[in-house]
């Protein structure tokens, strides 16, 4: 592997295509095509990836502050 180099960790011998999605469900389908794009993304523009390091995190935290997500809660109407 090669340090200098953001995209030589990234494997490219594989990537998600359309003949993977064929069985999937209307919502894998759709998960399927927003990692296609995202991985298309990724390795159309590898400098542009941000490790999530303590500064970041704190930041992240900072903007969000005590909220409390509870992701296997149900979403309200109005958060649909």
């Amino acid at each position: 592997m090669n340090d200098s180099d953001p995209t030589s960790s990234i494997p490219t011998n594989h990537s998600r295509n359309e003949s993977e999605c064929i069985d999937a469900t209307e919502h894998d389908w759709e998960l399927c095509e927003f990692l296609t794009l995202l991985e298309d993304d990724i390795l159309s523009n590898p400098e542009k990836l941000v490790a999530l390091d303590s500064t970041l995190q704190a930041r992240l935290d900072s903007l969000v502050g005590d909220i409390e997500v509870d992701i296997n809660s149900p979403l309200s109407a109005d958060d649909e």
